[in-house]
């Protein structure tokens, strides 16, 4: 006997969700005893953050490390780190109070670019052990990208027009570095 079917949520209905049709819920998979070991747990390599070298990263001081996300619908996207193999539980009081500085810096810097909307400010921390932190701008009258609807759509939508995505990645490192740190020429 199969089981019974998940209720489908209301936002499937919602204008900003990217599929329509017949859906149906997945069967969630049996609660396993423990987490799965993220990248720089458990033996498995820090490939992601430790292992890369400054060059890169869009931006670097002491402390943090910035890098450009993968071209995509977004006009800028970035993820902040940290330079140490931390996460956000290993952070002492003062640290997160550098992070709300950093987190206020890069939405102020990706605001200067005059094709964004908004800039959503994420944690999934289940793929890596070191602290991340993405920055998502949503281009201006992007309807699909309102709201949880960003991450479900930017990789469908066709990429953002590279001269300008690699513009916005300049004024976002130009604009971080006026206050600290330095930004790093290949900007990709």
């Amino acid at each position: 006997m199969s089981e019974p079917s998940l209720p489908l949520p209301d936002y499937v209905g919602w204008p900003i969700f990217p599929f329509e049709g017949d859906l149906r819920v997945k069967q969630p998979t049996p609660l396993m005893a423990d987490d799965i070991a993220r990248s720089g747990e458990g033996g498995r390599s820090c490939k992601y953050s430790c292992e890369l070298p400054d060059s890169a990263y869009l931006w670097v001081d002491d402390v943090w490390r910035v890098k450009t996300l993968d071209r995509s619908a977004l006009p800028v996207g970035v993820m902040l780190e940290t330079r140490e193999p931390l996460d956000l539980s290993d952070f002492t009081p003062a640290l997160g109070g550098q992070l709300g500085e950093m987190i206020v810096r890069i939405e102020q810097a990706m605001q200067r670019c005059d094709d964004i909307g908004r800039v959503h400010v994420n944690r999934w921390g289940d793929g890596g052990s070191h602290f991340h932190l993405w920055f998502m701008a949503r281009p201006k009258g992007r309807m699909e990208l309102y709201g949880f609807g960003l991450p479900l759509w930017y990789k469908i939508l066709p990429p953002y027009d590279l001269d300008r995505w690699h513009a916005n990645n300049r004024i976002v490192a130009a604009a971080l570095a006026e206050t600290s740190g330095r930004v790093i020429e290949a900007t990709t």
